[in-house]
């Protein structure tokens, strides 16, 4: 019962990740609270199989390893990963430069629940309403509602390196297209829009691009020289990043 409970629990989890509209219109703590839910039942369906596989072993019964198994690999996926990063949320240390909670190329999103392509950028932690800040110098050629998962948007280009950095997520947008912006300007605010983050779990989504094709990304990590420091000069013959968050 325990595990039939699970499954569609896990695919409505799935649709409200999925989906800018369904995560925005539910309450805030509607997934969430889904989640321990059907992370227990998930538990409780494993404990029972696995105890069902000792009685048949002991008996010389028919033994039904499958069973086991996919009992097993859900709640790897579904309970044991996404377990370990709310550990991470709460063990993370305060100060120093700011926490990555998804990485370039990740198969598991910043909850820790598996995703259907790698993360084209990465996810950086910062608080609802704090500064996000302009990576590098350049103009700003995107500043809108995106309508979809990246949300509020805010796209930054950066002559002459043929680069581009990507904001997601942000609650309020201010800077214009066309604007020229230094690095460790305020372009906008951390926010939840979009791809809605769960609490705990808000963040700023930063993805490089290369040349025009918004599909040839890069990793911005191998980029990053540090927080931003106003009494520090950059290179200007190469594109450095900082981070898009104060330390």
């Amino acid at each position: 019962m325990a595990s039939w409970l699970a499954a569609p629990i896990a695919a409505l989890v799935w649709v409200g990740a999925s989906s800018a509209t369904i995560g925005q219109w539910a309450p805030r703590f509607f997934f969430p609270t889904l989640a321990v839910v059907g992370a227990g039942l998930l538990s409780v369906a494993f404990v029972r199989s696995l105890a069902r596989f000792a009685r048949r072993s002991r008996s010389g019964g028919r033994v039904r390893v499958i069973g086991v198994l996919v009992n097993a690999v859900a709640t790897l996926f579904l309970v044991v990963l996404p377990l370990t990063r709310v550990l991470g949320v709460v063990t993370a240390p305060g100060g120093g430069a700011p926490r990555i909670i998804a990485g370039f190329g990740d198969w598991l999103g910043g909850e820790g629940y598996p995703r259907l392509s790698p993360h084209r950028g990465i996810d950086i932690a910062g608080r609802i309403g704090a500064d996000v800040l302009a990576a590098a110098d350049g103009r700003v050629s995107v500043a809108r509602d995106s309508r979809d998962l990246c949300g509020l948007i805010v796209v930054i280009v950066h002559d002459p390196h043929d680069y581009r950095t990507v904001y997601c997520h942000v609650s309020a947008i201010s800077v214009t297209p066309g604007e020229a912006v230094r690095r460790g300007q305020r372009i906008g605010a951390v926010g939840t829009t979009g791809q809605r983050a769960w609490p705990g779990y808000e963040h700023v989504h930063l993805e490089l691009q290369r040349g025009r094709d918004s599909r040839d990304v890069e990793d911005p990590v191998q980029r990053i020289v540090g927080c931003f420091d106003g009494t520090t000069r950059y290179p200007a013959d190469r594109l450095v990043l900082t981070y898009p968050v104060r330390c």
